[in-house]
């Protein structure tokens, strides 16, 4: 599927990326120069929760469904006017009998068709957006896992193409299966860990053969910021993130996450799975990469090799 566009021309000046999560919304628009650049001139998100509850129903929850089309309104109204707009959906559109009441739910409130990414075609976005943010890596040879709210994409290039591994399993599933007390027990933290390290297994060539490791998605980048702003953590230091978050209450947690208070309902799922990502990391160490889904979708359509600006 290609941009929607204003003019039919598939490469506008001004283009944007929504991507649909499971558990946040987020855009993001960029104006294309002559030189190849893009500079960004918006970027912002809402945790809407499409996720929330999808492995018992099955469906998307209705009030999830028009927040998310509320918001994605508002950011082509505050944004417009544009020349392109590519919006797609994960892993709750995936996997939710419903995903054609989002469909129609951006439809109508923001005039924008729902292309819903297989998680071969999210990883691989996913893979050139996070590398396009990390920086020279001295020609290591990288491999980019995106935890996702119910899904996480493992992707690394090899000499005959990209391969990528989606794993039915994210902050959202691992905390909705899980940690089901409030907070959570050591031992739910255990059996979550011992189920994200069996699920990890089926990217194990990937894992064993990469050089470093990059993570992308908002578990990644709040554990970043709660560390002080630093954007290579151990697993040591996972670990004392997790435990000292899943000994706090939700209320406490929001307060500790004053940058995205939503995300305390899931934080501690996401952490279990980046703490299994950099045990199994050669140097028991991640990098984590504020670029993404949204970047990759950006230098895909546009042909940029760089994004640069924040707003």
């Amino acid at each position: 599927m290609r941009l929607q566009t204003r003019h039919g021309d598939a490469m506008g000046r001004r283009i944007a990326a929504i991507d649909i999560g499971s558990n946040t919304v987020r855009g993001m628009a960029a104006e294309l120069l002559p030189d190849g650049r893009m500079v960004k001139f918006a970027d912002s998100f809402a945790m809407t929760a499409l996720g929330r509850g999808l492995a018992e129903s099955h469906r998307m929850d209705g009030a999830a469904i028009q927040a998310t089309a509320a918001f994605v309104r508002e950011f082509m109204s505050k944004y417009g006017p544009l020349d392109a707009v590519r919006c797609v959906g994960t892993a709750a559109a995936r996997d939710a009998e419903n995903a054609g009441e989002l469909a129609q739910a951006l439809r109508n409130a923001a005039g924008v068709n729902l292309e819903v990414l297989s998680g071969w075609k999210e990883g691989e976005l996913t893979f050139a957006g996070a590398l396009s943010a990390i920086g020279d890596l001295a020609g290591e040879r990288p491999l980019v896992a995106d935890i996702g709210g119910r899904s996480t994409e493992v992707a690394m290039a090899e000499p005959a193409g990209l391969r990528v591994v989606s794993l039915g399993m994210g902050a959202r599933s691992v905390t909705e299966d899980y940690l089901l007390s409030e907070p959570p027990t050591v031992r739910e933290l255990a059996a979550a860990g011992a189920e994200v390290g069996r699920r990890l297994g089926a990217a194990v060539e990937l894992l064993e053969a990469a050089d470093v490791y990059v993570v992308a998605g908002g578990t990644a980048c709040s554990a970043a910021l709660l560390a002080g702003d630093r954007w290579a953590l151990s697993q040591g230091e996972i670990g004392k993130l997790q435990a000292d978050l899943s000994a706090k209450s939700l209320s406490d947690r929001r307060a500790a996450l004053s940058f995205d208070p939503a995300r305390a309902e899931v934080i501690c799922g996401g952490l279990v799975i980046l703490e299994e990502l950099a045990a199994r990391s050669p140097d028991r160490t991640i990098r984590i990469s504020i670029g993404g889904l949204r970047e990759g979708i950006l230098m895909a359509e546009s042909g940029a090799t760089q994004i640069v600006g924040a707003t």
